[in-house]
Protein backbone atom coordinates (compact mmCIF):
# COMPACT_ATOMS: atom_id res chain seq x y z
CA UNK A 1 0.00 0.00 0.00
CA UNK A 2 1.46 3.47 -1.41
CA UNK A 3 1.89 5.86 1.73
CA UNK A 4 -0.68 8.69 2.34
CA UNK A 5 1.99 11.36 1.92
CA UNK A 6 5.82 10.71 1.08
CA UNK A 7 8.15 13.50 0.92
CA UNK A 8 11.74 13.71 -0.38
CA UNK A 9 14.26 15.91 -0.20
CA UNK A 10 12.72 19.19 0.26
CA UNK A 11 14.12 22.81 0.06
CA UNK A 12 12.47 26.21 1.02
CA UNK A 13 13.73 29.25 1.38
CA UNK A 14 16.72 31.64 1.11
CA UNK A 15 20.01 30.45 -0.92
CA UNK A 16 22.11 31.62 2.17
CA UNK A 17 19.67 30.09 5.20
CA UNK A 18 17.33 27.80 3.91
CA UNK A 19 13.48 27.62 6.04
CA UNK A 20 13.86 24.20 5.39
CA UNK A 21 16.47 21.78 3.91
CA UNK A 22 16.83 18.18 2.87
CA UNK A 23 13.43 17.09 4.54
CA UNK A 24 12.23 13.57 4.08
CA UNK A 25 8.68 12.15 5.73
CA UNK A 26 6.59 9.21 4.89
CA UNK A 27 2.95 9.12 6.55
CA UNK A 28 0.94 5.71 6.26
CA UNK A 29 -2.99 6.25 5.46
CA UNK A 30 -5.11 6.37 8.82
CA UNK A 31 -1.85 7.24 11.20
CA UNK A 32 -1.78 10.28 12.70
CA UNK A 33 1.72 12.21 12.74
CA UNK A 34 2.80 15.22 14.99
CA UNK A 35 5.38 17.72 14.08
CA UNK A 36 7.15 19.13 16.42
CA UNK A 37 10.50 21.66 17.18
CA UNK A 38 11.20 25.08 18.00
CA UNK A 39 10.22 28.03 16.69
CA UNK A 40 11.30 28.66 13.47
CA UNK A 41 12.39 25.13 12.37
CA UNK A 42 10.28 25.15 9.25
CA UNK A 43 7.39 23.04 10.58
CA UNK A 44 4.92 25.50 9.08
CA UNK A 45 6.71 25.56 5.71
CA UNK A 46 6.88 21.76 5.54
CA UNK A 47 2.90 21.70 5.94
CA UNK A 48 2.18 24.71 3.17
CA UNK A 49 4.65 22.62 0.86
CA UNK A 50 2.87 19.26 1.46
CA UNK A 51 -0.81 21.15 1.19
CA UNK A 52 0.74 22.87 -2.10
CA UNK A 53 0.14 26.07 -0.73
CA UNK A 54 4.12 26.79 -1.45
CA UNK A 55 6.41 24.95 -4.42
CA UNK A 56 9.38 23.44 -3.17
CA UNK A 57 12.67 25.12 -4.25
CA UNK A 58 13.85 21.15 -4.54
CA UNK A 59 12.42 17.43 -3.66
CA UNK A 60 9.25 15.32 -4.34
CA UNK A 61 5.92 15.28 -2.45
CA UNK A 62 4.10 11.89 -3.58
CA UNK A 63 0.16 11.27 -2.72
CA UNK A 64 -0.71 7.91 -2.90
CA UNK A 65 2.00 6.88 -5.03
CA UNK A 66 1.43 10.00 -7.11
CA UNK A 67 3.66 12.65 -7.65
CA UNK A 68 1.58 15.73 -6.51
CA UNK A 69 3.43 18.21 -9.46
CA UNK A 70 1.55 16.69 -11.90
CA UNK A 71 -2.10 17.08 -9.91
CA UNK A 72 -4.30 19.59 -10.66
CA UNK A 73 -5.24 21.83 -7.26
CA UNK A 74 -8.95 19.91 -7.24
CA UNK A 75 -7.76 16.60 -7.61
CA UNK A 76 -5.61 17.36 -4.64
CA UNK A 77 -8.52 19.54 -2.97
CA UNK A 78 -10.98 16.77 -3.20
CA UNK A 79 -7.88 14.10 -1.63
CA UNK A 80 -6.21 16.26 1.02
CA UNK A 81 -7.11 19.76 3.27
CA UNK A 82 -5.58 21.66 5.54
CA UNK A 83 -7.05 24.14 8.38
CA UNK A 84 -4.64 26.96 9.09
CA UNK A 85 -3.43 28.37 12.42
CA UNK A 86 -5.68 31.24 11.66
CA UNK A 87 -8.62 31.67 9.52
CA UNK A 88 -10.74 35.05 8.27
CA UNK A 89 -12.07 36.40 11.10
CA UNK A 90 -14.45 39.13 9.59
CA UNK A 91 -16.06 36.65 7.31
CA UNK A 92 -19.92 37.53 8.03
CA UNK A 93 -21.72 33.86 6.74
CA UNK A 94 -23.31 30.87 8.27
CA UNK A 95 -21.76 27.86 9.13
CA UNK A 96 -24.04 26.21 6.92
CA UNK A 97 -22.42 28.49 4.25
CA UNK A 98 -18.94 28.13 5.41
CA UNK A 99 -18.99 24.08 5.68
CA UNK A 100 -20.59 24.26 1.76
CA UNK A 101 -17.55 25.73 0.32
CA UNK A 102 -15.91 22.43 1.66
CA UNK A 103 -17.66 21.12 -1.29
CA UNK A 104 -16.52 23.54 -4.54
CA UNK A 105 -13.81 20.40 -5.35
CA UNK A 106 -16.23 17.87 -5.98
CA UNK A 107 -18.61 20.29 -7.76
CA UNK A 108 -18.26 21.49 -11.89
CA UNK A 109 -18.34 24.63 -12.53
CA UNK A 110 -22.47 25.31 -13.28
CA UNK A 111 -23.35 22.91 -10.21
CA UNK A 112 -24.55 24.02 -6.90
CA UNK A 113 -24.49 22.23 -3.50
CA UNK A 114 -27.48 20.30 -4.08
CA UNK A 115 -28.86 16.56 -3.42
CA UNK A 116 -26.03 14.07 -2.23
CA UNK A 117 -23.58 17.16 -1.71
CA UNK A 118 -26.23 19.04 0.97
CA UNK A 119 -25.92 15.34 2.26
CA UNK A 120 -22.08 15.49 3.03
CA UNK A 121 -23.02 18.96 4.58
CA UNK A 122 -25.31 17.68 6.72
CA UNK A 123 -22.49 14.46 7.70
CA UNK A 124 -19.49 17.55 8.33
CA UNK A 125 -22.19 19.49 10.89
CA UNK A 126 -23.47 16.07 12.55
CA UNK A 127 -19.75 15.09 12.96
CA UNK A 128 -18.95 17.96 14.01
CA UNK A 129 -21.21 18.72 16.46
CA UNK A 130 -22.54 21.92 14.37
CA UNK A 131 -25.83 21.33 13.81
CA UNK A 132 -27.91 23.73 16.72
CA UNK A 133 -25.27 26.49 15.05
CA UNK A 134 -25.50 25.88 11.20
CA UNK A 135 -27.30 28.94 11.10
CA UNK A 136 -25.75 30.99 13.00
CA UNK A 137 -23.06 33.64 11.63
CA UNK A 138 -19.33 32.69 12.14
CA UNK A 139 -19.08 36.10 13.73
CA UNK A 140 -21.58 35.14 16.78
CA UNK A 141 -19.59 32.27 17.42
CA UNK A 142 -16.58 31.77 20.35
CA UNK A 143 -13.18 30.73 19.36
CA UNK A 144 -13.48 27.12 20.05
CA UNK A 145 -17.03 27.20 17.67
CA UNK A 146 -15.54 28.71 15.03
CA UNK A 147 -12.66 26.20 14.62
CA UNK A 148 -15.01 23.40 14.44
CA UNK A 149 -16.59 25.51 11.65
CA UNK A 150 -13.91 25.86 9.49
CA UNK A 151 -13.04 22.02 10.75
CA UNK A 152 -16.27 20.70 9.63
CA UNK A 153 -15.52 22.66 6.04
CA UNK A 154 -12.11 20.73 5.53
CA UNK A 155 -14.47 17.56 6.19
CA UNK A 156 -17.13 18.15 3.95
CA UNK A 157 -14.41 17.85 1.28
CA UNK A 158 -14.32 14.17 2.02
CA UNK A 159 -10.46 14.42 2.50
CA UNK A 160 -8.60 11.07 2.90
CA UNK A 161 -5.57 13.50 4.82
CA UNK A 162 -6.29 16.18 7.32
CA UNK A 163 -3.43 18.42 7.60
CA UNK A 164 -3.50 20.62 10.86
CA UNK A 165 -1.24 24.02 12.04
CA UNK A 166 -1.26 24.30 15.23
CA UNK A 167 -5.12 24.13 15.44
CA UNK A 168 -5.18 24.54 19.39
CA UNK A 169 -3.91 27.96 19.32
CA UNK A 170 -5.47 30.70 20.96
CA UNK A 171 -8.07 28.37 22.16
CA UNK A 172 -8.32 27.52 25.91
CA UNK A 173 -7.58 24.17 27.37
CA UNK A 174 -11.00 22.86 27.62
CA UNK A 175 -11.71 23.85 23.66
CA UNK A 176 -8.36 22.56 23.29
CA UNK A 177 -9.38 19.41 24.58
CA UNK A 178 -12.50 19.29 22.50
CA UNK A 179 -10.81 19.97 19.13
CA UNK A 180 -8.54 17.15 19.75
CA UNK A 181 -10.98 14.19 20.66
CA UNK A 182 -12.54 15.00 17.52
CA UNK A 183 -9.89 14.98 15.52
CA UNK A 184 -9.17 11.54 17.51
CA UNK A 185 -12.64 10.60 16.91
CA UNK A 186 -12.41 11.48 12.64
CA UNK A 187 -9.30 9.49 12.93
CA UNK A 188 -10.18 6.44 13.91
CA UNK A 189 -13.58 5.97 13.22
CA UNK A 190 -13.36 7.61 9.57
CA UNK A 191 -9.59 6.56 9.03
CA UNK A 192 -8.63 10.05 8.03
CA UNK A 193 -4.83 10.42 7.98
CA UNK A 194 -3.59 13.40 10.32
CA UNK A 195 -0.44 15.25 9.96
CA UNK A 196 -0.49 17.95 13.11
CA UNK A 197 1.88 20.58 13.67
CA UNK A 198 2.05 21.60 17.40
CA UNK A 199 3.30 23.68 20.03
CA UNK A 200 2.33 21.17 22.74
CA UNK A 201 4.08 18.29 23.21
CA UNK A 202 2.18 16.90 25.74
CA UNK A 203 -0.82 17.05 23.91
CA UNK A 204 1.37 15.38 20.97
CA UNK A 205 2.17 12.90 23.38
CA UNK A 206 -1.11 11.79 24.23
CA UNK A 207 -2.79 11.86 20.94
CA UNK A 208 -0.11 10.98 18.00
CA UNK A 209 0.45 7.97 16.93
CA UNK A 210 3.91 8.76 16.07
CA UNK A 211 6.36 12.57 16.21
CA UNK A 212 9.14 14.06 14.10
CA UNK A 213 11.48 16.33 15.25
CA UNK A 214 12.11 19.53 13.12
CA UNK A 215 15.22 21.51 13.62
CA UNK A 216 16.73 24.05 11.44
CA UNK A 217 14.28 22.43 8.36
CA UNK A 218 15.40 18.99 8.57
CA UNK A 219 13.80 15.99 10.46
CA UNK A 220 16.59 15.35 13.92
CA UNK A 221 14.06 12.67 15.27
CA UNK A 222 11.28 10.58 15.11
CA UNK A 223 9.54 7.62 16.30
CA UNK A 224 6.83 6.85 19.02
CA UNK A 225 6.60 9.09 21.76
CA UNK A 226 6.94 6.41 24.77
CA UNK A 227 10.57 6.49 22.20
CA UNK A 228 11.31 9.72 22.00
CA UNK A 229 10.33 11.74 25.23
CA UNK A 230 14.00 11.34 27.12
CA UNK A 231 15.96 13.91 28.71
CA UNK A 232 17.94 14.01 25.63
CA UNK A 233 15.27 14.41 23.13
CA UNK A 234 14.16 18.02 25.40
CA UNK A 235 17.87 18.80 25.46
CA UNK A 236 18.80 17.92 22.17
CA UNK A 237 16.03 19.49 20.26
CA UNK A 238 14.48 22.25 22.46
CA UNK A 239 17.91 23.38 24.71
CA UNK A 240 15.63 22.66 27.63
CA UNK A 241 16.09 20.07 30.79
CA UNK A 242 13.06 17.85 31.64
CA UNK A 243 11.94 15.66 33.55
CA UNK A 244 9.65 12.84 31.94
CA UNK A 245 6.99 10.65 33.82
CA UNK A 246 4.72 8.09 32.37
CA UNK A 247 1.04 8.61 32.69
CA UNK A 248 -0.68 5.18 32.37
CA UNK A 249 1.33 4.55 29.33
CA UNK A 250 1.16 8.07 28.30
CA UNK A 251 4.61 10.21 28.49
CA UNK A 252 4.47 13.18 30.06
CA UNK A 253 7.16 16.16 30.34
CA UNK A 254 8.00 18.87 32.57
CA UNK A 255 10.49 21.76 31.85
CA UNK A 256 13.18 22.17 34.32
CA UNK A 257 15.21 25.15 33.26
CA UNK A 258 17.13 26.01 30.22
CA UNK A 259 20.39 23.81 29.02
CA UNK A 260 23.13 25.64 30.29
CA UNK A 261 25.59 27.30 27.70
CA UNK A 262 29.47 26.98 27.88
CA UNK A 263 30.66 30.66 28.82
CA UNK A 264 33.03 32.00 26.80
CA UNK A 265 36.73 31.80 27.62
CA UNK A 266 37.80 34.97 29.32
CA UNK A 267 40.62 36.62 27.55
CA UNK A 268 43.94 36.27 28.92
CA UNK A 269 45.39 39.61 30.65
CA UNK A 270 48.19 41.54 29.36
CA UNK A 271 50.41 40.03 32.25
CA UNK A 272 50.00 36.83 30.69
CA UNK A 273 51.63 37.21 27.39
Amino acid sequence: MSDALCASDLKYGYRSEPVVDGFDLSVAPGEWLGIVGPNGSGKSTVLRMLARLVPPERGVIMMGGQNMAGMNTKEIARRLTMLAQTQESSLDITVRELVRRGRNPHLKWYEECRGKHEDVVDWALQVTSLESLQHRSLLELSGGERQRAWLAMCMAQSPETLLLDEPTTYLDIAHQLELMELIRRLNREQGITVIMVLHDLNQAARYCDRIVAVKKGAVVREGRPSELFKTDFFRDVFGIEAKVYDDEGVPVYLPCGVVRQQPYPEKASSAAL
